[in-house]
C-alpha cells in the first residue's frame, strides 16, 4: 500500500547555502498526490512539485522551481522519505531552503517517525524498468541500472585527494539497512572549495556542526568525528536516493551501480530510468466490438 504520515511535525534550523533560518513541516497527504513542497512564507502558498520537470539547477544540491517560488537542496529531505517508503506527504517551508540540520537524512527521518507512518487505500506504482538504463558523462561519471526484485545501490567514489582514496560500498537498500547503513552520513566538500563557496553566495550556513570539511591532511569534524570510515560514499548514495525520488515512483525494484556521483548526473540518469518505465506505462488500447 502507499504510505503517508499521521500527524503533522516541524523542524527548525538554517539552510546550508542561503545561510537563512528555515522551518520544515512534514503534513500528511492523500494517496497519489506524491511529494510536493509549498512555500509557506510567500503570498499564497505556491506549490512546487518534487518532480523531475521541476529541477531547475544542481549546483551543490538539487533545486526546484515553479514559476518565481523555488526550493533549495531538497535531496536529504526527498531521501528521508524514500528511506522510510513514504509516497505522499506535504512540505512547507517557511524560506527558500530546508534547514540543513546536522548535514544527514537523520533529523528528518527522526521527525517522520514520530509524526508516524500511515498505510493508504491505494497500492504502491512502482517504477518497473524493462531492460537495462546506462548514463555516461564527459567528466567520467558512469551509471547502470538493471531491473531487480529488490533495491540495491553499488557506489563508487573516486578524487584526486590524497584523503580521499576510491572508495566503494554497495547496500541492498530497504527501511532498515537506510537507517543502519546511509540515514546518518553527512554532506562534505573540500577545504580548497570553501572560499569560492562562500564568494558565490554558497554554503553561508555552513559549518562543522552540519558538514565535513576535507583538508590537505585531515578530516575536519566536529567533536564527534566520522561517522563511518567511508561516510562521504555513504552520503553520495543517500543523496542518490534523494535524486531519484524526483521520478515520483517507489524505487524498490532495480539494482544501481554509479561511479563518480553528483547531483546533475543523479537528475540525468533519472531521466533514463523515468523515459525507460514509462514504455512499460503505455495507455491500453480499448477494442470495441463491433456489433
Amino acid at each position: 500500500l502507499q504510505t503517508s504520515i499521521k500527524s503533522e511535525v516541524t523542524l527548525e534550523g538554517v539552510g546550508l547555502h542561503t545561510g537563512n533560518k528555515s522551518a520544515l513541516t512534514f503534513r500528511p497527504a492523500p494517496a497519489n498526490t506524491g511529494i510536493r513542497f509549498f512555500r509557506a512564507d510567500l503570498p499564497g502558498i505556491p506549490m512546487i512539485p518534487a518532480r523531475l520537470g521541476f529541477v531547475v539547477t544542481t549546483v551543490r544540491g538539487t533545486n526546484l522551481g515553479l514559476g518565481d517560488a523555488k526550493v533549495h537542496t531538497v535531496e536529504h529531505v526527498l531521501s528521508a522519505c524514500t528511506g522510510l517508503g513514504i509516497d505522499n506527504i506535504d512540505i512547507l517551508t517557511t524560506a527558500s531552503e530546508p534547514p540543513i540540520m546536522d548535514g544527514s537524512a537523520m533529523p528528518f527521518v527522526e521527525a517522520l517517525l514520530r509524526a508516524g507512518l500511515a498505510d493508504l487505500d491505494a497500492p504502491k506504482r512502482w517504477l518497473h524498468l524493462p531492460h537495462e538504463v546506462t548514463y555516461e558523462a564527459k567528466d567520467g561519471a558512469r551509471y547502470r541500472a538493471v531491473p531487480a526484485d529488490c533495491f540495491a545501490i553499488t557506489a563508487t567514489l573516486i578524487h584526486d585527494h590524497p584523503m580521499m582514496p576510491k572508495m566503494s560500498l554497495s547496500v541492498t537498500v530497504d527501511r532498515e539497512s537506510y537507517l543502519t547503513e546511509l540515514v546518518r552520513a553527512r554532506t562534505f566538500c573540500f577545504e580548497h572549495e570553501v572560499a569560492y563557496l562562500k564568494s558565490q553566495g554558497l554554503a553561508q550556513g555552513g559549518s562543522l556542526e552540519n558538514a565535513i570539511v576535507i583538508g590537505k591532511d585531515k578530516f575536519n569534524t566536529n567533536a564527534e568525528g566520522l561517522r563511518f570510515p567511508d561516510e562521504f560514499v555513504r552520503h553520495k548514495m543517500l543523496d542518490l536516493i534523494g535524486d531519484l525520488t524526483l521520478i515520483g515512483r517507489p524505487l524498490f525494484k532495480m539494482h544501481i551501480e554509479a561511479e563518480r556521483l553528483g547531483h546533475a548526473h543523479n537528475v540525468e540518469f533519472a531521466k533514463l530510468l523515468d523515459e525507460a518505465a514509462k514504455k512499460l506505462r503505455k495507455p491500453k488500447t480499448r477494442i470495441l466490438e463491433a456489433k
